[in-house]
C-alpha cells in the first residue's frame, strides 16, 4: 500500500498515496481543486491506519471547517479534527465531503462509523507537523503533502 497512488475518493484526476517514512507517515494528495486535495489528504490519512470492516453503513456524520487562511493551515485544521473525532467520539471518518465558502475557508461533512468497525492496521494519528507541510496550487488543480505524527 505504501507509495502506491491510490485511485480518488473526491472525483476524476483526483488521489493520494503513502510515502515511506522512518517513524510517521507522509500523505501525498492532489485534485483538480483545493476541496478535492484536502478530502484526498485526509482519506490518504484515515487509510494509512484503518480499513472498514464490512459494508456497514455511516452512524454518524460530523461537521468540518477550517476558517479563510493559508492553506497549508486549512489542511492542518480539517486533519485536527479527524484526530478530535477519533479521540472524542471514538469514530472513524469514512468519507469526506468538501466544499469553498465564500469568504475563502472550507466546510463540508465528514461520514463515520465506530471504531469498532474498521481493521486497526496501524496507530491511529496523533497530531499534523508543520515539517515538510505544504499545499499549493499547479497547471492541473492543487497539490499537498503533510507529515503525520503516529
Amino acid at each position: 500500500m505504501s507509495g502506491m497512488p491510490k485511485r480518488g475518493h473526491a472525483g476524476p484526476g483526483a488521489g493520494h498515496r503513502l510515502v515511506p517514512h522512518t517513524a510517521d507517515r507522509i500523505i501525498e494528495a492532489w485534485g483538480p481543486d483545493r476541496a478535492s486535495c484536502l478530502a484526498e489528504a485526509l482519506t490518504g490519512m484515515v487509510e494509512s491506519f484503518a480499513r472498514p470492516k464490512g459494508t456497514e453503513e455511516p452512524g454518524r456524520v460530523l461537521p468540518l471547517s477550517a476558517p479563510p487562511g493559508r492553506p497549508e493551515d486549512t489542511l492542518v485544521a480539517l486533519a485536527e479534527q479527524v484526530i478530535y473525532a477519533l479521540d472524542v467520539f471514538e469514530a472513524v471518518p469514512v468519507g469526506f465531503r468538501l466544499e469553498e465558502t465564500e469568504a475563502g475557508g472550507m466546510a463540508g461533512t465528514m461520514d463515520v462509523v465506530p471504531t469498532q468497525a474498521v481493521e486497526v492496521l496501524g496507530a491511529p494519528p496523533k497530531a499534523v507537523s508543520y515539517h515538510e507541510l505544504f499545499m499549493e496550487p499547479t497547471e492541473d488543480g492543487w497539490r499537498c503533502r503533510m507529515l503525520v505524527d503516529v
